[in-house]
């Protein structure tokens, strides 16, 4: 016998029933008109289970290609556009830079990064910052004294290297591989290398990471469940987060009673050192924006910024020569045949080194670090090409849809370096190779990281084969979207290689 089912028809049910439906009514988010479109929205969640994927870039591009080069993406409530391909990207960042080159200023991002520095100020502290910070890298580090920075970053991997080569089991170079650029970077800020067992300095480097997990968790919590920011509890993680940057404070805080000690009386040859004669033309009455809270932030800002997107590129790349054991080889018999076994690499091997050079080229575009740069915003209501973004819209550029690009690079998941190669063997780079983003929110450090990148990929070639541990699995190309776009966790071996291989 079949059973039917019979709902109560008593008041309340069809109370129940009519304030679930206005519930539904005021939660369902809406797309205002004239905005970019994007897929169904759902209530509540808006379209976050259109990008429930184990791969969200690829998400990105499949969006891309249905609704085009700006799309709009609602996570719960909050609407953030998508800006895809070179021609759009280049129309917003370069054409209409003084629109686009914002950053968000809403709730968490204020909360999350309330200390000004650069990556997310506007207005006149960021110019100020961002002119100070270009000038000061300009004088230690890519000016008259880049002699001196290719000498620093040698010294470095002296140290570096031979870590590596006291390792007498497989290893995880990603950490070791980090707190080597960043002494790079503490070098140029501070004037001052710190050992790799100091507690300090790991604590202080380690923490971008465990920061950028929470935040990419809690963001999205809040953009869903804006109101958990007003109720007991840390069900965002702020807490958590602040624990967590309680960790470069202190490090920096010990770096700068140091640097004043040491520094004391001495001509200034860091740009720590030039930050603190700003703070005091401020002191003396001159106008500025320069004070220690400010300090803290950009030191902080400039050495995990410097340090974790570097540090993963090289970690890509030593992934795909791992996974290509012929064009590693082939990458060592250049090596040998310009540099030699007896001296470092220098950056004016690069001209006769240039399989190297596409390598390099070929790791950022193939895995760019950041694939969606840093979130930018509007501060007013914009149209641009042919659609409405509302003022305090977030607006994430997909380089990845352009380093992935098959007009410009065909065979875009394929790890080819002859790619920017001619036929001549010359390096040719096309104006789509835009890794470090472009406009006036560049990369700061782009001219450093690819200085880095050079001596360090060659100076490991000329020293180590670079293979997987006998009997494991190849690393995965899968990377993990966080703040940075990182390879999953793998361990090497690091082969010495001798003068007569």
């Amino acid at each position: 016998m079949d059973v039917i089912y019979i709902l109560p028809t008593d008041g309340c049910t069809y109370v129940l029933v009519v304030l679930l439906l206005i519930l539904i009514t005021i939660l369902y988010p809406r797309r205002r008109k004239g905005v970019p479109d994007g897929p169904i929205l759902f209530p509540v969640l808006g379209n976050l289970p259109s990008l429930a994927s184990k791969d969200p870039l690829k998400s990105f591009t499949d969006l891309w290609k249905k609704y085009g080069d700006v799309y709009g993406i609602y996570i719960g409530g909050e609407l953030t556009v998508f800006i895809n391909g070179y021609d759009a990207i280049h129309d917003a960042l370069v054409k209409r830079g003084n629109v686009f080159s914002k950053r968000p200023r809403g709730d968490f991002h204020q909360i999350t990064f309330k200390d000004p520095g650069i990556v997310f100020a506007n207005g006149a502290i960021w110019k100020q910052h961002r002119q100070f910070s270009q000038a000061a890298l300009n004088e230690f580090g890519y000016g008259w004294t880049e002699k001196t920075l290719e000498e620093r970053i040698n010294d470095e991997l002296y140290h570096f290297l031979n870590t590596i080569e006291s390792y007498d089991e497989p290893f995880d170079i990603s950490g070791l591989m980090t707190l080597s650029v960043a002494n790079v970077i503490a070098g140029i800020l501070f004037g001052k290398r710190c050992e790799y067992t100091d507690e300090r300095f790991v604590a202080c480097i380690h923490s971008v990471g465990e920061a950028a997990k929470l935040f990419s968790h809690s963001s999205v919590l809040m953009s869903v469940f804006p109101w958990l920011i007003y109720i007991p509890g840390d069900f965002l993680g702020l807490g958590k987060i602040e624990k967590i940057r309680e960790k470069p404070k202190q490090f920096l805080q010990h770096v700068f009673s140091w640097h004043s000690e040491f520094c004391k009386g001495k001509e200034t040859r860091d740009i720590l050192g030039l930050y603190r004669q700003e703070i005091d033309k401020g002191c003396n009455g001159q106008s500025s924006l320069f004070n220690e809270t400010t300090m803290r932030a950009l030191m902080g800002e400039l050495l995990s910024a410097g340090s974790e997107t570097t540090a993963t590129c090289i970690i890509w790349i030593i992934l795909y020569l791992i996974l290509n054991p012929d064009l590693q080889t082939r990458l060592q018999n250049n090596i040998d045949e310009v540099v030699g076994m007896d001296r470092r690499p220098s950056l004016n091997d690069r001209q006769h080194l240039p399989l190297v050079e596409a390598v390099i080229l070929e790791g950022l575009r193939i895995r760019p670090i950041a694939p969606l740069s840093v979130p930018h915003a509007v501060h007013e209501d914009v149209n641009f090409r042919g659609y409405l973004i509302p003022a305090e819209t977030t607006v994430l550029v997909n380089l990845h849809s352009v380093l992935k690009d098959p007009q410009t690079f065909p065979e875009p998941d394929v790890f080819n370096p002859e790619r920017f190669l001619d036929e001549t063997g010359h390096v040719i780079i096309p104006k789509q190779f835009i890794p470090f983003s472009t406009g006036r929110r560049s990369c700061l450090g782009e001219s450093l990281a690819r200085m880095e990148l050079f001596l360090c990929v060659t100076s490991l070639l000329q020293r180590f084969t670079m293979t997987s541990p006998l009997g494991s699995p190849p690393p995965s190309t899968e990377g993990v979207l966080g703040m940075t776009f990182c390879p999953k966790p793998f361990k090497m071996v690091a082969i010495p290689r001798t003068c007569d291989k």
